[in-house]
């Protein structure tokens, strides 16, 4: 079941809460459908990828699935996608600005920080932690 407040930017959004659920890195990842097309057509535009990229960029979309929750919010996830992300009985709903990420709860509680703070400089990201 989705929290209220994810319900409803996605039923906002005019489309019947309808998005995207796919699986990379060990977890499940929820797009909009206009933002789905983003990284769609980004994907589409790599020439010949390299064999990593190409396996990444056929798991991502052989995965993914459209889903429309009921008005309460609820929505089954596919097997497929469960078994990708390892996920459990229990789960971890995260935020991520336009997005959000279905993580197996202890696969959640297991991530550890680490400094990361070469690659924020790298990215031009500029937080005081």
């Amino acid at each position: 079941m989705l929290p209220p407040e994810y319900r409803d930017v996605l039923f906002a959004n005019g489309e019947q809460g309808v998005f995207w659920l796919t699986c990379f890195y060990g977890r499940l990842v929820a797009y909009l459908p206009a933002d789905w097309e983003v990284v769609i057509e980004q994907l589409s535009r790599i020439p010949i990828p390299s064999p990593r990229l190409s396996h990444f960029k056929t798991k991502l979309m052989g995965l993914a699935q459209e889903l429309i929750p009921d008005i309460q919010g609820r929505v089954r996830i596919p097997q497929s996608l469960m078994r990708e992300a390892v996920l459990r009985k229990d789960v971890m709903l995260v935020g991520m600005v336009n997005t959000f990420e279905i993580w197996d709860q202890q696969r959640f509680d297991d991530l550890r920080i680490e400094d990361v703070s070469q690659e924020l400089v790298s990215a031009g990201v500029n937080i005081a932690l």
